[in-house]
This record gives C-alpha cells, structure tokens and sequence, in this order.
C-alpha cells in the first residue's frame, strides 16, 4: 500500500468516524454471507499484539513464527511506530490466513476483521462542561462502506462485540493505545533530532519486539504487555535524555 492510498484510508476512516459514529446499543444493519470478499484485495489488516498473540495460541505457535509467516511491517508515516500488517498473498491480495473462502484462525481472527464492518477509533472522555481528559480514552466505533453480506439482519454495537469476546470496557484496548502513543512520541521526538539511521533502525527493532514478539503464550498477555511496556519506555527515556544532552533543548533548537 502507498503513502498515498493509506492517506486516503485514514481520510476515509476519520470520516466514516465522525459522520457515522455509534453507541455500544445502536443498532446497524449487515449479515454475514461467509463470501470471503471481505478477506480478498487487503492490505490493510493491521495487527496489535493481542491478535497476534491469539492467532499464535489458536494456531499452537510462537508469535514470532505468526509474525515470520503470515505478516510483514512497515514504518507508519505519522506515527513513526512499526506497524504490523497481514502478508497479503497472490494476485487477489488475499489474507494469508484464508483456506477455500474461510478463515482458519476464525475464532481468534484479529479484532479489526472481528468488528468488521463496523471499524474503530479512539476518543478522549469528556468531562461534564465538555472538557477532554487527555489521561482517559474511550473507543467509538462507526459503520464502513461494505463490499459483502447484506442488511437483512440488525445488530447492536455490543452484541457484535460480545460474538467474538471483544469486551466493551477493553483493558488491552486502553492498555495498548497508550503504550503506542508513548512510545510513538518518543521516536517522532528522537528521530527529529536527526539520529543516524543506525540508531533509528535499532530503536524500530525495539519497538517491533518488545510490543508485538516478545510474549509467551503459556502466559497470560496483559501482564507481559505491561512489562514490556515499562522496559521499552525504559529503553526510549534513556535514549532521549542521551540525545537531549547530546543535542541540546527540543528538537527545534527551542
């Protein structure tokens, strides 16, 4: 996929987000036909560590082995963070993890084909008089453009959740997407500082490993992604107050 076509996907995503928002108990419409069109032409089937580690569990592998397989990753243009997608496979660009129309890790597909075709983003709760609390998020959750399934069947937001153990108060979610929003601005702040590519690349492989690869899956997650976590914020503050020093003030010059 392009700069330019994931531009226009986020365009498209922000969208859907602000023009067809939904609440955990509105309804949508949409069935499911089990076509498998909804796994072909993607490139855009982005992974966190919860769904590969689930996909490793279901599949009785190593999350490396799930990562070397059936993914690939890619340096986000804004965020700056490594980020993980499926390996899209053949001249249809079809999931990797498709057999005869079907999905075989169906039960621990990752959350973004879970919710599909509902998508999701994240938004800061807001206080009484309308105020954001930057240290609490919330998800939100809207309707894509489907190219599949029909609306002969009315959902709710919750009950599509709950099909496939998504939780509605999603510790991991919340978890996750303020591990990566720290960590992101650490290297947006340090490759500012024009560090060399060396340095960089090392600090992607970092990132790479400690908040997607390294996880045992005889152990429960959320207390490994914690733990990595710590590490790697570890790991990033060190290294900024190292070019702080070394640099001096922002990476303006400021």
């Amino acid at each position: 996929m392009t700069k330019e076509q994931r531009d226009k996907r986020m365009r498209d995503i922000m969208e859907n987000f602000e023009n067809n928002s939904l609440g955990l108990d509105d309804t949508f419409q949409f069935k499911c036909r089990g076509c498998g069109k909804c796994c072909k032409n993607r490139e855009d089937i982005l992974l966190t560590a919860r769904d590969l580690f689930n996909i490793a569990v279901h599949l009785g592998r190593t999350v490396e082995y799930v990562f070397e397989r059936y993914c690939e990753f890619y340096i986000g243009d804004s965020s700056r963070l490594p980020i993980i997608r499926l390996k899209p496979s053949g001249s249809e660009k079809a999931c990797p993890l498709l057999r005869d129309k079907r999905c075989i890790v169906h039960k621990a597909k990752p959350v973004v084909c879970a919710l599909f075709p509902l998508g999701r983003a994240t938004s800061l709760v807001k206080t009484e008089n309308g105020a954001e609390m930057p240290d609490r998020i919330q998800p939100r959750y809207f309707v894509q453009p489907a190219p599949c399934g029909s609306p002969d069947r009315t959902n709710t937001v919750r009950n599509w959740l709950e099909q496939f153990g998504i939780p509605a108060e999603d510790e991991f979610y919340a978890l996750w997407t303020e591990a990566i929003t720290a960590v992101g601005g650490y290297i947006r702040d340090i490759e500012a500082r024009e560090i060399t590519g060396k340095t960089m690349e090392y600090l992607w492989n970092a990132a790479l490993f400690g908040l997607y690869i390294n996880y045992d899956t005889e152990k429960d997650l959320i207390p490994q992604f914690c733990d990595n976590s710590v590490k790697l914020l570890g790991i990033f503050t060190a290294i900024a107050e190292m070019a702080e020093k070394a640099f001096g003030g922002k990476p303006d010059g400021n």
